[in-house]
């Protein structure tokens, strides 16, 4: 037996989760030990979902990794053709060579690694003792990352296999396929397909999970079949090698996540998509946490679980209900996926990539920060805090992946771009500290734009006569009246002097957009986002005692922001940029959102798309109307006097602007 090992951390599980955990750990000055066996089992392709490749990005572990970009994620639904998905981005690589780069920069980072069985884990006055070959090790902290058959976690609930193929054709996409169901039992659990490009030409891995028992040749060959059903390039699909299977834990929970003193990560917690089988991501990001957590409690365990626990909440809140829904009403989501598979408005966009994608929401308008000095941070970030909480209880029973829309993770939540920001602004302007409890009405607002922009974008093709559901409409139509129905019990239940004006602020949303959509009406596009961000400017005023000159400065501030947001959204579209909505240009232009059209009305989507002068013209008019706007809306604030209100209002409209901004010329050599 060697000398004993102390160390901060024993790291149990040494597959990606236990690597970027020990890595991360030697990063903030701790002494990690990972252990655990070498992996016995077959190589094979996985996926990196743009998660997980923010995450390796962090660690620079992506050169380490060898990942390989993949263009394009094709869904398939059924016998249903190939729809790209344009949210998506991925790589893929080598599971081996993944594992085994991690490893690497643990070790440069400052980790130790000792390959081998862990035996004799006990905990003893504070500190877990274990053994790894003839090494002792002693650590105040534990973290769990031995996969999905951990000791203590959920029972597995499923099946995940691989398997590497030659004879396919597969290059520059990764094909996720959603069998239909296979019964008419409402309860029947989703099968999930997907095929990754292999390194080599001709090669791919073909891989499938699915909830409940089943056998692992049986799923293999379902999954091969279902993908050469209709798709040729998988026809003379040959497997290469030995297939890899593993059981699939979707247990997650965030208080299930600290078990007897040890951290779960990755697989261990359960943080496994029920309904696609995708963890990667998960692994990554639960690692840095577990990592972080411990880093700021070193001498406390306890405290370091608690943190864990309620970053774990933070970063996956409705991510795991929404998934979990999906799997136990496969029939419901399969149909709503069929039917919106090809929907260019905001709320299917945001469904598919709740039900089938880990990079999760960008909450109301993308990942755009506002820059904000840290007194305005200390004055704004509370109260959004409390607006999060109000409006993630309000929604996520019954529609979790709403609260995916809400919570964009928890970094920097007081600086997202969001209504509560200016609402909260408004009401410091009248001079007095805003009361927390205006927080629920904040809450509510956002609810009620959610659930206005629910309606937004072009409108699917009606369905065929007969008897069957029209399930793009009906969920839209759903998934609207619920959030708007949220919306106005809040106002009732915390504000009820301003129900009237709430009302009347749906209605004109309504009429509106209702006005906007009829070809010979002469709403102006950008009237209705005007609308959304002018009511929560102008009540907030109101409710916050400011003067009447001020009121009407921050109406207008609204109104002008609105517009700014509108021109914003269409410059980013031409570009071909992914737009804070999530509509592409086309959508914009077919479903009437865009105000290019009113002023070329010869564009087309297909014009934009085919002739780079007309792209370049439209580019010119939707740049120069934002700043425009941008103009406006600071000529308004001229009138508001307090100067933190002022601050954040300015931040606000400058974010929203931010697309348009003139380049920043280089900075002088030498500089």
């Amino acid at each position: 037996m060697t000398a004993p090992l102390a160390a901060n951390v024993l790291i149990v599980g040494a597959g990606p989760a236990g690597a970027i955990t020990a890595a991360e750990l030697a990063r903030h000055g701790l002494r990690a030990v990972l252990a655990g066996e070498e992996a016995g089992e077959a190589d094979h392709d996985v996926v990196l979902s743009g998660a997980a490749m923010r995450g390796l990005a962090s660690l620079g572990a992506l050169e380490e990794v060898g990942a390989r970009v993949v263009g394009t994620v094709e869904l398939r639904l059924g016998q249903d053709g190939g729809h790209v998905l344009p949210e998506a981005v991925n790589s893929a690589c080598d599971r081996r060579h993944l594992v085994e780069g991690l490893r690497r920069i643990a070790v440069a980072a400052g980790a130790t690694w000792l390959p081998g069985r862990v035996t004799d884990l006990e905990r003893r006055e504070g500190t877990w003792h274990a053994s790894i070959g003839d090494t002792a090790v002693s650590a105040r902290h534990l973290v769990v990352a031995t996969g999905a058959s951990s000791a203590g976690t959920p029972h597995a609930t499923g099946l995940l296999c691989a398997r590497p193929y030659s004879g396919v054709n597969l290059t520059e996409s990764i094909v996720l396929a959603l069998p239909a169901p296979r019964t008419i039992d409402p309860a029947e659990r989703p099968t999930c397909v997907w095929a990754v490009p292999g390194a080599q030409a001709g090669t791919c891995t073909i891989g499938a999970s699915r909830l409940g028992a089943g056998d692992p040749d049986d799923l293999l060959e379902t999954a091969r079949a279902v993908l050469a059903e209709g798709d040729q390039r998988f026809a003379g699909a040959t497997p290469a090698g030995p297939p890899v299977t593993g059981v699939l834990n979707s247990g997650f929970a965030p208080e299930h996540s600290v078990h007897d003193g040890r951290l779960l990560v990755g697989d261990a917690a359960g943080l496994v998509n029920p309904f696609t089988g995708e963890g990667l991501s998960y692994a990554v990001q639960s690692a840095v946490l577990a990592a972080r957590a411990i880093a700021d409690h070193p001498d406390d365990p306890d405290a370091a679980g608690r943190a864990y626990t309620r970053r774990l909440s933070a970063t996956f809140v409705g991510y795991f209900e929404t998934a979990t829904h999906a799997a136990r009403r496969y029939h419901l989501a399969w149909r709503v996926l069929v039917a919106t598979a090809d929907d260019e408005r905001p709320v299917s966009a945001k469904v598919r990539r709740a039900v089938l994608t880990p990079d999760g929401f960008s909450g109301l308008t993308a990942a755009d920060l506002m820059p904000l000095p840290a007194p305005d941070v200390a004055l704004l970030g509370p109260f959004l805090l409390a607006c999060d909480e109000v409006a993630v209880n309000t929604v996520r029973r019954e529609w979790p992946f709403i609260a995916r829309l809400l919570i964009a993770g928890e970094h920097s939540p007081h600086q997202r771009l969001r209504p509560a920001a200016p609402f909260f602004a408004a009401l410091l302007a009248g001079g007095n500290p805003p009361d927390p409890a205006f927080a629920t009405l904040a809450a509510a607002i956002e609810l009620a734009t959610l659930g206005a922009l629910a309606f937004l974008g072009p409108m699917p093709p009606r369905a065929a006569p007969g008897r069957r559901v029209d399930w793009a409409v009906a969920s839209t139509v759903l998934a609207g009246d619920f959030l708007l129905a949220q919306a106005s019990r809040l106002v009732a239940a915390s504000a009820p002097e301003v129900s009237w004006s709430f009302a009347d602020w749906l209605g004109e949303l309504a009429a509106l957009r209702a006005v906007r959509i009829d070809p010979a009406g002469r709403s102006r596009a950008g009237e209705v986002f005007a609308s959304l961000l002018e009511f929560p400017s102008r009540i907030g005023a109101q409710l916050g005692g400011a003067s009447p000159e001020t009121v009407r400065a921050l109406r207008d501030f609204g109104n002008h922001s609105g517009h700014a947001f509108l021109h914003a959204e269409e410059v980013l579209a031409v570009r071909g940029e992914r737009t804070r909505l999530d509509v592409t240009l086309s959508g914009m232009i077919t479903g009437r959102l865009s105000a290019i059209p009113d002023v070329l009305p010869e564009v087309t989507g297909d014009l934009l798309a085919g002739d780079p002068g007309a792209r370049a013209r439209a580019l010119d008019l939707a740049v120069t109307a934002c700043r425009d706007a941008h103009r406006a809306a600071l000529g308004a604030l001229e009138n508001v006097a307090h100067p933190a209100s002022a601050r954040i209002l300015e931040s606000f409209v400058a974010t929203v602007c931010a697309p348009c901004a003139p380049a920043r010329p280089p900075s002088p050599a030498g500089a």
